[in-house]
């Protein structure tokens, strides 16, 4: 039976919504490369974030004369309007040189229930709801404020214990993501301190236009390879000290898509379904799918997954990112053609390759390598000839550290009590991923009114 006690999220303000809470469009006339002030786009609002996403494909630089302060704080709900309509996220910080797109209100959410609100918003339920208020069919679709009439379902018993636990659910779930932003800064920051501090002394970097012969071996006459960033982080790998290896040819594979093949979402057991939409930023299997295929899977042990063509960003920044696909945690899989899988060695050396190629300065190298308009590429030949440092054990360790825990037992019991701090990057993807399987379906008994207790820190039916 479903649930009846229904507020309309309008009545779960603190204040009446106002034009003063809605972003401002200010024209891409005024974007511009290398300012310290910028416009977030609804891209930011991601469904598998409750943070903002940001990166080059939701944000755009912009002069400072044409900025808005919209007094971003910490704890601030922001929520699209249109194009992914009613997607929201709250803010882990203060971001005083951001501003909000016209697509995007700041939602002034009454505090006392402002996590339980937030995860219903986010649950299925809600954005039903407004997709049925909202018309289908044109290419932007715009919900203006309709989103206010949409209902949150509260319990009808035990309702103080249940909102409480699905707000402390909620915030541990936003603890986590905050904590894999930190994981990753902290990797990127030791990676590349690592290459920098530790140059060979008797050679220094000059940058050297291209030459005919240049041209002649390389085969390639776009300008990417032959960039001053490119042939700069090109010397200062090669100029490593410790030195630098390639992947071995025979360890490199290519994907493909079954032509008889049937896609759904991840079920227990299932055969995981990767395609680089699935592989996340960070290094870790987002969006999970599953693929039904009487073809033999390509995804039978440890590997790094390495995106080799996608359209997005423009610009290639986005090829070569690199995914740990854990066979302990994943299972069998199977991977598509624009994906490259990296095997045959071991735990250690995974997880340095997957973290060394989500570095920031890999991500402009991995552009300048890759060629094409709409679809941008790294061919097989291109991946091998990356040199990837060797880096010394004791720096090997911390990186594996900070990525990776050994003998993780990953439980609803646990994620809530641990020190998060003691998490691998990896295992808190993994931690992440449990809890919001559990918190939506806490939100379903909600939904649908069947009676629960919550006993310690889980539901009992």
């Amino acid at each position: 039976m479903a649930n009846e006690n229904l507020v309309p999220l309008e009545s779960l303000l603190r204040r009446k919504l106002s034009r003063e809470d809605l972003g401002k469009e200010i024209g891409s006339i005024n974007y511009v490369d290398g300012s310290n002030m910028f416009f977030m786009k609804t891209k930011a609002l991601q469904s598998y974030s409750f943070l903002p996403v940001l990166n080059s494909e939701s944000t755009e630089s912009i002069v400072p004369q044409a900025f808005i302060n919209h007094n971003l704080k910490a704890g601030d709900v922001i929520l699209s309007k249109d194009s992914n309509i009613g997607e929201t996220i709250i803010l882990d910080e203060d971001y005083p040189n951001y501003m909000l797109s016209g697509a995007l209100y700041k939602l002034p959410l009454d505090e006392s229930n402002k996590y339980y609100v937030l995860a219903f918003i986010k649950h299925h339920y809600f954005r039903e709801q407004l997709n049925r208020m909202v018309p289908k069919g044109a290419t932007l679709r715009h919900a203006g404020t309709k989103f206010l009439k949409c209902l949150i379902p509260f319990p009808i018993t035990n309702k103080e214990l249940i909102v409480n636990h699905v707000s402390s659910i909620t915030k541990r779930i936003i603890d986590i993501e905050i904590e894999i932003k930190k994981r990753r800064k902290a990797i990127n920051d030791l990676i590349e301190e690592e290459i920098v501090g530790n140059q060979l002394i008797d050679k220094t970097y000059k940058f050297a236009y291209a030459t005919y012969r240049d041209l002649t071996i390389g085969k390639r006459l776009d300008t990417g390879i032959y960039s001053n960033t490119f042939q700069r982080i090109s010397f200062l790998l090669n100029n490593y000290k410790y030195g630098v290896f390639n992947v071995s040819s025979g360890k490199l594979k290519s994907g493909s898509t079954p032509k008889i093949r049937e896609i759904s979402e991840y079920k227990n057991n299932g055969l995981r379904w990767i395609t680089p939409t699935n592989c996340s930023d960070y290094g870790y299997i987002q969006n999970h799918e599953q693929i039904a295929t009487p073809t033999k899977n390509n995804i039978g042990e440890d590997a790094v997954l390495l995106i080799n063509r996608t359209s997005r960003g423009g610009k290639g920044e986005y090829v070569g990112i690199g995914a740990l696909y854990d066979y302990k945690t994943y299972g069998a899989g199977h991977h598509n053609q624009g994906i490259y899988r990296i095997i045959g060695y071991s735990k250690a050396e995974l997880v340095f390759i997957t973290c060394f190629m989500n570095t920031s300065i890999m991500r402009m190298y991995c552009a300048a390598l890759s060629a094409g308009s709409k679809m941008k590429e790294i061919k097989s030949e291109q991946f091998l000839s990356v040199p990837i440092p060797i880096f010394p054990h004791d720096q090997l360790q911390k990186v594996y550290d900070l990525f990776y825990t050994e003998g993780f037992d990953c439980n609803i019991e646990n994620i809530l009590t641990l020190n998060l701090e003691q998490i691998g990057l990896f295992h808190l993807s993994i931690a992440k991923d449990l809890l919001n399987r559990y918190l939506n379906s806490v939100l379903d008994l909600i939904t649908n009114n069947i009676d629960f207790q919550i006993v310690g820190n889980r539901v009992d039916q």
